[in-house]
């Protein structure tokens, strides 16, 4: 086993710019804070929109979140204002949308989140042409509208390439679905379970499924994954089964994937009783030992997961189980260590937490990096 290496999912790049997640939060973050526009294409569940949202909230800017797949032009352009007073019935005026407010009358600079791009109406390019190049509708000044981030899927998932005039107003980029990017969110969010980051360390090309799904009505994608994580998380505390558990899964990401998956959550089951005694501080080494090679990776995901979680809601404190979870990870393989470690404790909580000077974690620490380097 070693540390997944990203992998390509998409069978066109369609002439752009390819980025990962985390270099498109980084030109998302630039982008905002010069006032640009940026266009963002990939698969559906990648996770598009709630990155935007994320950089728009670390921007501290004011979001208005617009879905362009339900709007007709009236609805972006404005409604005609028949009821105006006699006095003004020479001209027509143009009553506009509530989503505009805050971009003429706000005191915090806003950014527009325009989903679903791909799926607009083309009547709608008309008016996203003057609100993303002069910053206006219909003549009239947005003076607090800074940036508009565009989101969109690919054709081959039922998309439209948006027009072209519309597009030179943007940076445009591919976002790609990356394993190694995803576990790396998965660690520090910690709302993935750890079976399926197990599963997804092994099997890198199943965080996704076909680029064209053909007649196919289930598929793994991201937000599939996710999606079986809560239902993981919440289905246990509810004392579900693990048939149950295991069918919604595969309800979540398709049969074929699921059923692959079927057997992690089946080593996760086994491998509790002895997680549990980990944290006790108990000495499980010898058994562990015995494990075959994918539930040692199991036990050691379960293991770093849980740890990350008691981490972050000791507010600082010492606790006893980072001690324990220290002597277990000396006596494992250092690949198995290395993998959890990275995809679910991470580098942040390592010195956040100064776990790289702890009695119990600074040698063996040492020795992972010593191999890696090697």
């Amino acid at each position: 086993m070693s540390t997944p290496t990203p992998v390509t999912m998409t069978t066109s790049d369609f002439n752009l710019e390819k980025l990962n997640t985390k270099d498109l939060a980084d030109h998302l973050a630039a982008s905002i804070q010069i006032g640009g526009n940026i266009a963002i294409f990939g698969r559906r569940g990648i996770g598009k929109t709630m990155l935007a949202k994320q950089e728009i909230k670390k921007a501290n800017k004011h979001e208005v979140y617009i879905n362009l797949s339900v709007l007709e032009r009236v609805d972006l352009g404005g409604y005609p204002n028949i009821m105006a007073s006699a006095a003004h019935k020479k001209f027509v005026d143009f009553l506009l949308p509530q989503f505009y407010e805050p971009m003429m009358e706000g005191k915090n600079g806003v950014v527009a989140l325009l989903d679903e791009v791909d799926k607009a109406d083309p009547s709608l390019w008309a008016p996203l042409l003057e609100f993303t190049q002069f910053r206006s509708i219909n003549g009239k000044p947005l003076p607090m509208l800074e940036s508009v981030i565009m989101t969109g899927n690919l054709i081959s998932e039922g998309g439209f390439r948006p027009s072209l005039p519309l597009l030179d107003r943007a940076e445009k980029y591919l976002i790609e679905a990356d394993a190694t990017s995803w576990l790396e969110w998965s660690g520090k969010v910690g709302k993935i379970h750890p079976s399926i980051t197990a599963y997804i360390t092994d099997h890198p090309k199943d965080l996704f499924g076909a680029v064209d799904p053909e007649d196919r009505y289930a598929d793994s994608s991201p937000r599939g994954w996710d999606r079986a994580s809560h239902i993981l998380f919440q289905g246990e505390e509810a004392g579900w089964s693990s048939s149950m558990l295991n069918k919604k899964v595969c309800g979540c990401v398709g049969k074929d994937v699921g059923i692959k998956y079927s057997n992690y959550y089946e080593h996760y089951q086994q491998l509790l009783p002895m997680i549990d005694e980990i944290f006790q501080g108990n000495d499980i080494s010898s058994r562990y030992k015995v494990l075959e090679p994918t539930k040692k990776l199991v036990g050691c995901m379960i293991t770093c997961a849980r740890l990350a979680n008691l981490l972050d809601a000791s507010n600082g404190e010492e606790i006893p189980a980072t001690k324990y979870v220290g002597r277990f990870l000396q006596k494992v393989e250092h690949e198995n260590a290395l993998i959890a470690i990275r995809s679910q404790v991470q580098i942040e909580r390592i010195i956040k937490y100064g776990l790289d000077e702890h009695d119990a974690w600074s040698d063996f620490l040492g020795k992972i990096n010593k191999s890696v380097g090697e």
